[in-house]
């Protein structure tokens, strides 16, 4: 599969979008990836506008949760990419195994991000562990994209997107990384899945545990909704940033969107 990747310059639209206040101020457009190369239609256009302008709407309801204005935060690195398939059209109309398929093609990363994950992970200070947190946040995106795509039929009128951003907070004086997506907007419950992604089988032993879990832990399981698919091995994810790595991360989820935060503060 061919990507490619358009460098678009400062813009101030207004979309059909409701969620998108006009007051918004303006970002400087980093790289736009395509997640699949496709000549842009005028529609393709308007969906791809309507997307830049929502995760840009989302990073900026992010910082008003954290009481930051725009001028109190520092760039060092963005970029976004644009999943184009128009399988996300069609997502409430196919079965989980034809979703899952689908899935499976949309977690494979284009040569091109690659390259710009590098140059914002060298400038956050750890190319490795920054590689590595980004990849579980960029794949839970994916699951809040195929939640949307199926609950609310959001993609008919823009693309599902995520935005990267690496930024300065110059009021606590410490280094942020930000996965911005226009997914799903809340905290959903995923189906228990094994290390190879496939979910938990019908054994005594793992339905035993899986109960004393919905028991005593997960009380709202029943939130589960098992017809829409996901990506596997990302349920650890989180309690291995925090215990294992050590890192401050945290999830924002606003109304149209979520944004995955890294403090890295420990890197310099």
């Amino acid at each position: 599969m061919l990507t490619y990747i358009i460098n678009s310059s400062e813009y101030n639209m207004m979309t059909d979008i409701q969620e998108i206040a006009i007051q918004d101020r303006p970002f400087k457009e980093g790289p736009v990836i395509y997640h699949q190369e496709d000549s842009l239609t005028e529609e393709h256009k308007t969906k791809k506008n309507a997307t830049l302008a929502e995760l840009n709407h989302v990073f900026t309801m992010y910082l008003q949760k954290k009481n930051l204005h725009h001028d109190d935060i520092s760039i060092l690195g963005q970029f976004s990419l644009i999943f184009n398939n128009s399988m996300f059209n069609r997502w409430h109309t196919m079965s989980e195994h034809e979703q899952s398929l689908g899935l499976a093609e949309a977690v494979k990363l284009p040569q091109v991000y690659d390259e710009l994950i590098t140059s914002i992970s060298t400038t956050a200070g750890d190319a490795i562990i920054i590689k590595s947190v980004v990849k579980d946040a960029y794949q839970n995106a994916i699951d809040s994209f195929s939640h949307a795509a199926f609950l609310q039929k959001k993609y008919l009128t823009r693309f599902p997107g995520i935005k990267i951003i690496l930024y300065v907070d110059q009021i606590r004086q410490l280094v942020v990384l930000t996965v911005v997506d226009n997914g799903y907007g809340e905290k959903f419950l995923k189906p228990k899945k094994s290390f190879s992604g496939q979910e938990v089988s019908d054994d005594f032993i793992p339905k035993f545990v899986d109960w004393l879990i919905s028991t005593y832990i997960e009380k709202d399981k029943k939130n589960i909704r098992h017809d829409i698919a996901y990506t596997g091995g990302q349920g650890l994810a989180f309690k291995k940033m925090k215990v294992e790595l050590q890192l401050d991360v945290d999830v924002h989820f606003m109304k149209s969107g979520a944004v995955f935060e890294t403090k890295l503060r420990n890197y310099f």
